[in-house]
């Protein structure tokens, strides 16, 4: 049995999935990716990379989904925070995924 986890460092360009802007929810890398997401990176408009965010460590994003939307089977609450990852939507990322 090998007890280590299997990661690997994977980069997208932007998602267009909206699961990924639905509040603090920890699991979302399970639903979206089938693995843990150990850390990852947001390259902005101007192409520099953000600081590694690690979820549930350092990745609250400071804007806040104001109003109500259902994405998929997933109810978005208005006035809900978000994680950094949010910007999976619409920004090329780069995550370190573990399976």
């Amino acid at each position: 049995i090998d007890l280590k986890p299997k990661c690997t460092e994977v980069v997208k360009p932007r998602t267009s999935k909206c699961e990924w802007h639905i509040g603090l929810y920890s699991n979302m890398d399970y639903v979206m990716l089938n693995g843990k997401i150990a850390a990852y990176q947001i390259q902005w408009f101007n192409k520099k990379w953000s600081e590694w965010f690690v979820p549930g460590v350092n990745d609250l994003d400071g804007k806040f989904n104001i109003k109500p939307v259902t994405c998929g089977s997933f109810p978005k609450k208005g006035n809900t925070m978000r994680r950094m990852w949010s910007y999976f939507y619409d920004h090329t990322h780069k995550y370190i995924l573990c399976a």
